[in-house]
């Protein structure tokens, strides 16, 4: 545009610069804040390593404060979706001091869900509803989709979890032998696709899928398409991250995602009646 001609050695001298400003950023501590919700996900890219193409994942963790700011929390190349890629990220996350975790939100992938619980012990792992609901309706019958799909709907958005119960025995009675597959993996996920229920309600909306970090996958997935295959893992960290930067700054200088006031005072009765039903216990 200036009539100045750029090699691409210059232009990847100049990206290098970045390098050492994201890395600060994504090694940041985390000590400062305290985290109730985070929530978890995992894109794949494809990377040319050793004269080869592979496919990687990126993970990434969105935090929510107790000032009810978001946060990026962190960002991570892993060699696959595995368990060990997982504990190896929130290992990471908690070295820098990630604490305060209540409640992670997730899609079900097997080895993401055993790392959430072995590393985040006594939070509560929400599934993510809108995965939830496209796997029932992956095996449902296409004449019976819409309607088991209303149906479903109505469960998860119950005001309680004894009213999503009863409405769970409803679908039972009504579809197990219309839809047998469907209602196995409703009855295997219910308690985990419902845990929102616990929370007052203002917070079940914004906690019951991962949609926020999917938004934000999909800002990443606009740049990515345009690369197609990363030279190497160092491209990676280095647009995912800037593009991470940019994000997290403007979250930190936005509106509040959510007030957590309710949830504060909430979480401190819940605590002390655990206290006291735990001393009732022992004296018994």
């Amino acid at each position: 545009l200036c009539g100045t001609e750029l090699s691409k050695s210059t232009v990847s001298d100049l990206c290098k610069r970045l390098d050492p400003i994201v890395q600060a950023w994504n090694n940041r501590s985390l000590r400062e804040q305290r985290y109730p919700f985070v929530l978890v996900d995992a894109l794949v890219l494809k990377i040319r390593e050793e004269g080869h193409v592979r496919a990687r994942s990126a993970l990434i963790a969105i935090g929510v404060n107790e000032a009810g700011y978001r946060e990026v929390l962190g960002l991570m190349l892993g060699d696959s979706e595995s368990e060990v890629s997982w504990t190896e990220f929130f290992t990471w996350l908690k070295s820098r001091d990630l604490r305060g975790v209540d409640i992670v939100v997730s899609d079900s992938h097997r080895g993401l869900v055993r790392a959430v619980r072995s590393q985040f012990q006594g939070a509560t792992w929400q599934r993510c509803q809108t995965h939830f609901m496209r796997n029932i309706l992956d095996v449902t019958p296409k004449s019976l989709q819409d309607e088991f799909h209303r149906r479903v709907r109505a469960l998860l958005d119950a005001p309680d979890t004894a009213t999503a119960r009863l409405l769970l025995e409803k679908i039972q009675e009504d579809y197990a032998h219309k839809a047998p597959k469907a209602i196995a993996i409703l009855e295997t996920g219910f308690d985990d696709a419902t845990a929102v229920l616990e929370l007052p309600e203002r917070y079940r909306k914004r906690l019951r899928t991962t949609n926020g970090v999917e938004r934000l996958n999909e800002e990443i997935r606009r740049r990515e398409r345009v690369i197609r295959i990363f030279p190497n893992r160092e491209s990676v960290i280095r647009l995912l991250g800037a593009l991470l930067m940019e994000l997290d700054e403007k979250w930190g200088s936005g509106n509040r995602y959510l007030d957590m006031a309710e949830y504060l005072e909430w979480r401190e009765k819940r605590q002390e009646a655990q206290k006291q039903a735990l001393k009732i216990h022992r004296l018994g």
